[in-house]
Order: structure tokens, then C-alpha cells, then sequence
């Protein structure tokens, strides 16, 4: 492949990074056909990804096809072989962002067949006779979507929205190559960590988005601080918020100290003590400071406070949750905001601010796991505007939870999973984090590691699944990893947020005693058993585990997939009905992020069939 100059690097590589994951999408979510050509040792490539115009099932020339994207790693293949132009290719079901050269090339308008047309970087690889003018390098989300979109019979308005949510995936993902962080070590806190995602989300093609709405203002990275922001005080009167918990009691420590500010600019008339006689009927509330223009707008009732009353935070990955350990220790926020990171706007609604508190202290001391090796942060307490639109309401709430990584007792190193994932600081390496900071640098000890994670993982998160009929979210951002500080061993994991778990009441009633209680409509009620299985198949298989075998190198050889089937035969009973859907359907069904999107769907999901990872052997992709 041509080098790159460094002037045109990162942005290069971020609109890889985007366009690549869209393309994992359409053909996980079986929108478009995609073909693989194998290519030879010689090229230097596995081969290529050929992807097909939707409703094209063919290819007699170059206009059949959407991109073309050369491989570094065999695709996931259905297991037939057909003919193309000569060349014995495969259909490809799962192809994923690590499976790619960093490429992508659109066809141009141009006479002939694929044979003759495919670009001189490609053309051992397909053993045709080539012209440079056929194929362009770069091709990004954008076009990429705004092509499929036309052809797929997408609305307006909407491939317009969705387009701009990809131009800032790649706005911001170019930011971040540009502004790299300081690499972590195992003693660094967990804030360092949280905030050294370079990438985000393996498979969503708005991974990096940070879209706003009216009336806030658009958001660039240059000129809004998201990693240490102000937060806000509100005042709101009772009457018109619903507590969970004691929001009050738990949130006063923090409150004090923003009320004290007004005494620390020289207004000594009002400090703590005389603010909290003066708003006695009202709920003083914590916001993220991006959030405040929707308040004012949505809910005149509240007062904002003086912006000499704000504290400054840190972010943690997801964004809209903050800590400040020296202030707030053992305590996170979680925050609404108003903007889309990734697809979905980062609210928090009424659902999630009633069923968490509930949760904590009614099912979470009845479930079946092992303390020693799952720690779950319990939502203590939580704050939302009552309104009878629940979209509206959402703008206007706060969760206050346990965070034992900011525990001043703390002595583990604490790691969100994502982290461990994540390149170090640059786009064009296959270096991890996780293979830096643990030395990974042979194959005997990435086996060692990936074991035992593995191993642990399954302890954390089956039991509750498996005998409670609850499946927490437990991809990466979600769930942390505690480490010996010292040795750097692996010793648990701890588990947050609820918003977006399922529960199977019937099994939890039976096995625990307790039922959950939550408003009409949530979607945390697992309809039936498979609900659950989907949600930890989602995120704990597909979305956690599958990218730290990816990335330590255990997946193409099928081992890291051979330790998952040994832990889960010794953990899963086979009379279990988890036992069929881990060990042995060949599909299972898969989140669909595009498909949802142009279903504009967020607490609805849709799902596709997909290729049970767990099943993954090399021997399925002999052609």
C-alpha cells in the first residue's frame, strides 16, 4: 500500500476507523452482499472484501459493487464457494474492523469489467490487469452511507442526520490522533484510564459522534471540553421532581461545596448554610454545564445557579458520568446530556432514574455471584423532573452511584475493559494497551493472560444470567477490570449502570425471592429467557471478549475461542438452555445498530442473525 504523508495521517486513518465499522455493520446486519476473493501470499494481502450494492447479488462490473477493501485476516465466511470472473470466492457473514487494511476503495463510473478495472495496489490480489483511474483511495462513512442510503430507498432527512453524525465520528476521532494521551501504567488512576479511549466502540459506526441539537450550540472538538467539564447547580422545587433514595442526604457533600462558592467570590452574605434556608423547597441538582441551555429551555421552574457555583469534573468514557475523587470520594455522577455519543442521545430517562435505586437495594444483595470476583456499583439514589413526556423529563435528572475505584481505601488498579483495547495513542499500529502495560510481548503469556480474563469474565457475569435470569451490560465501557497494582494480576471485575440490563422476572421470583419494580413500558423486562441470553451474548461474547482475543492475537488460530468453549462447559450446565444457545447454535441473534437507525430506534432494538463467535474454528474458513 502507498505511504501516507504525515500531513494527511490521522485524517486518513479516521475515516478508516469510521467507515470501516459502518462497513461491518452492513454486512453483519446482512443489508448488503459482501464477497471475499482470497488473495495470494505474494501481495502481502489475505484478499479482498468485495461489497455489493444492496439488492446486488452478482457482480458483472464495477458498478455492482459499494467498496472494495483489501484484508489483513481471513473474514468469518458461510462456508460456500462460487466463481467470480474465474476467481473462487466465498460469501463473507462477519468481517470486522481488525480483519482490514486501512483502505477502503470506491469504484468509479468506468467501461469494462471488474478485471479490468481494478487499481494497481489491488490487482495481484485479484490477478487482473489494472488501471489507477478505477478505484480511489479513501473512500469515507459519509459517501459510503450516503450511497447505500440512495440505493436502499433511505429518506432524506434521514440519511442527512445520519450523515452528520458520521462526519463527527470522524471529526472527532482525527482529534483524538492528533491529541494523543500520556500512556497509562498500572499506577495510574482510573480516570487516566477512563479517558484514554483513542477509538471507542469496535463496531458502531458512530463510535466517536458527539452530535448536539438545538438550542445547544454545534459541537467542535477544538472548542469544547468534554474531558474536564463544569458542572452546574440547579434549584428545582420539590413538587416537581421525583427522588429515588436519599438524593438529597447523598448528594449534599458535593452541593455544599458549590454552594460555598458564592461565599468564595466575596459574597459572604451567602454561603452553604444560608442558600439551603433560602431554596429549603427545592431539590438543589448537580448538571453537566452543556447541559444547561435544554434546562432553560424545557423547564422554566428551575433555577440555575451562578456559574461561580460550578465545580470542574472528569469524564469518565461514557461521557455524560463524572467523578472528582478528591471532592466526592467513592461517588460517580451520572449525568443527562443532551448530545448523541455514539447513536444515542445521552439522556437519562425516568425508567433508568426509577428502576436503578430500586434495583440496588432490592434484587442486587439477593443475586447468586461470587463478591470476590464481581463487585456491582448500586445506584444509590437518583433525581428527575416530572413531566408526563418522558422525552422531555429525561433532560432534566441525575444518578448518584457507588465507585469503589475512587474509594480512598482503594488499592487496586481499576481499568475500564474498553481501555485494554485500545491502541496507544496512534492509528497506524496493532499495539494495545493491554500487550503494553502487561508486557505481553509473547505468545505464552498472551495465552496466560486471555485464560485466566476469560476465565474470571464467565465467574463475574454467568451466575446472575444463568441461575437469577439477570444479564448485566457487561461490555467494555460498562465493566472494569481490578489488577494487583504490584503484579499486575488479574483479580476481578466490577460492573456499572443498569439502564440497559434485562431481567427474566419469572426466573428471578423463583430463584430469589424478589421481583423487580419498574415503571410500565421499561425495557429492562426480559420478555422471555432468550432475552437475557441475547443482551450477555451482546455485550460480554461479542462486544468484551471477542476484541481482547482479537487484539492479543488468539482469534484467526481459533484458541482464544477454544478457552471460552472450555470455561463455559465447565460453567453452564448442559440442561441449561444457555448450553444451546452458547455451545452449540452456529447463529445467534445480533444487535443491529444500522438497522436500527434507519428504524430510528434506541430503547427498541433489532436483531439479525449472526455467526456464533463461540463456534469459531479456522477450519470454517477453508473455501
Amino acid at each position: 500500500m502507498p505511504a501516507l504523508s504525515s500531513t494527511v495521517k490521522n485524517t486518513h486513518y479516521a475515516k478508516f476507523a469510521t467507515t470501516s465499522r459502518l462497513i461491518a455493520c452492513l454486512v453483519s446486519e446482512a443489508l448488503v452482499k459482501a464477497v471475499y476473493v482470497p488473495g495470494n501470499e505474494a501481495s502481502g494481502v489475505k484478499g479482498l472484501c468485495l461489497l455489493l450494492r444492496p439488492q446486488k447479488t452478482t457482480i458483472t462490473g464495477l458498478d455492482d459493487i459499494l467498496a472494495i477493501v483489501p484484508l489483513k485476516g481471513i473474514p468469518i465466511l458461510d462456508g460456500s464457494s462460487f466463481l467470480v470472473q474465474g476467481i473462487k470466492c466465498a460469501n463473507i457473514i462477519l468481517v470486522d474492523g481488525w480483519d482490514m487494511m486501512p483502505h477502503i476503495y470506491s469504484p468509479l463510473s468506468a467501461p469494462g469489467t471488474l478485471e479490468s478495472t481494478v487499481s494497481t495496489p489491488l490487482s495481484s490480489v485479484a490477478n487482473a490487469e489494472a488501471t489507477t483511474e478505477a478505484l480511489l483511495d479513501g473512500f469515507d462513512a459519509v459517501q459510503l452511507w450516503t450511497k447505500f442510503a440512495t440505493d436502499f430507498g433511505v429518506n432524506e432527512k434521514l440519511m442527512q442526520l445520519i450523515s452528520q453524525e458520521l462526519e463527527s465520528s470522524m471529526l472527532y476521532q482525527a482529534h483524538a490522533y492528533n491529541h494523543p494521551k500520556m500512556l497509562p501504567t498500572l499506577e495510574s488512576s482510573t480516570v487516566e484510564w477512563e479517558q484514554v479511549i483513542l477509538e471507542g466502540h469496535a463496531t458502531h459506526p458512530m463510535h466517536k459522534a458527539r452530535k448536539s441539537f438545538a438550542p445547544m450550540a454545534p459541537l467542535h472538538p477544538e472548542e469544547t471540553n468534554l474531558e474536564t467539564p463544569k458542572i452546574r447547580l440547579l434549584a428545582i422545587p420539590k413538587d416537581n421532581m421525583q427522588l429515588r433514595g436519599d438524593f438529597e442526604t447523598l448528594s449534599e457533600p458535593l452541593v455544599t461545596i458549590m454552594l460555598n462558592k458564592s461565599t468564595c467570590e466575596g459574597n459572604d452574605e451567602e454561603n452553604a448554610t444560608t442558600l439551603r434556608e433560602k431554596w429549603a423547597d427545592h431539590v438543589l441538582m448537580p448538571v453537566h454545564e452543556l447541559q444547561v441551555i435544554n434546562v432553560q429551555q424545557l423547564f422554566p421552574k428551575a433555577y440555575v445557579f451562578p456559574e461561580a457555583n460550578h465545580i470542574t469534573v472528569q469524564s469518565l468514557t461514557s461521557i455524560r458520568s463524572v467523578a472528582v475523587p478528591e471532592l466526592f470520594p467513592g461517588m460517580s455522577l451520572k449525568l443527562c446530556l443532551g448530545i448523541k455519543v455514539s447513536s444515542a442521545l445521552r439522556t437519562i430517562t425516568p425508567y433508568s432514574t426509577y428502576f436503578g435505586p430500586g434495583f440496588s437495594t432490592g434484587v442486587v444483595p439477593h443475586l447468586t455471584y461470587d463478591a470476590k470476583v464481581l463487585t456491582i456499583e448500586r445506584e444509590l439514589a437518583s433525581a428527575v423532573y416530572i413531566h408526563d413526556d418522558t422525552d422531555i423529563a429525561k433532560h432534566c435528572s441525575c444518578v448518584l452511584r457507588e465507585a469503589v475505584e475512587y474509594d480512598e481505601d482503594n488499592e487496586d488498579t481499576i481499568v475500564p475493559c474498553a481501555a485494554l483495547v485500545e491502541k496507544i495513542q496512534r492509528p497506524d499500529t496493532d499495539i494495545t494497551l493491554v500487550k503494553h502495560v502487561w508486557n505481553l510481548d509473547t505468545d505464552e503469556k498472551r495465552v496466560e493472560f486471555l485464560d485466566r480474563y476469560i476465565d474470571l469474565a464467565l465467574q463475574a457475569f454467568l451466575p446472575p444470567a444463568l441461575k437469577n435470569g439477570v444479564a448485566f451490560e457487561a461490555h467494555g465501557q460498562n465493566t472494569l477490570a481490578r489488577f494487583d497494582k504490584k503484579t499486575g494480576l488479574l483479580k476481578g471485575f466490577v460492573i456499572r449502570d443498569f439502564g440497559g440490563i434485562k431481567v427474566h422476572r419469572e426466573t428471578l421470583i423463583k430463584t430469589a425471592g424478589v421481583d423487580i419494580d419498574v415503571l410500565p413500558d421499561s425495557c429492562v423486562v426480559a420478555e422471555t429467557p432468550d432475552e437475557v441470553f441475547k443482551l450477555l451474548y451482546h455485550t460480554l461474547i461479542h462486544s468484551h471478549l471477542q476484541r481482547l482475543i482479537r487484539v492479543l492475537d488468539l482469534h484467526y488460530d481459533g484458541r482464544g475461542w477454544a478457552m471460552v468453549r472450555k470455561h463455559l462447559t465447565r460453567l453452564v450446565p448442559q440442561d441449561h438452555y444457555m448450553w444451546k444457545n452458547f455451545m452449540q447454535d452456529e447463529k445467534v441473534p445480533g444487535k443491529c445498530m444500522v438497522r436500527m437507525k434507519i428504524e430510528e430506534l434506541y430503547r427498541d432494538y433489532i436483531y439479525s442473525p449472526v455467526p456464533n463467535v463461540i463456534q469459531y474454528r479456522p477450519s470454517s474458513l477453508v473455501l
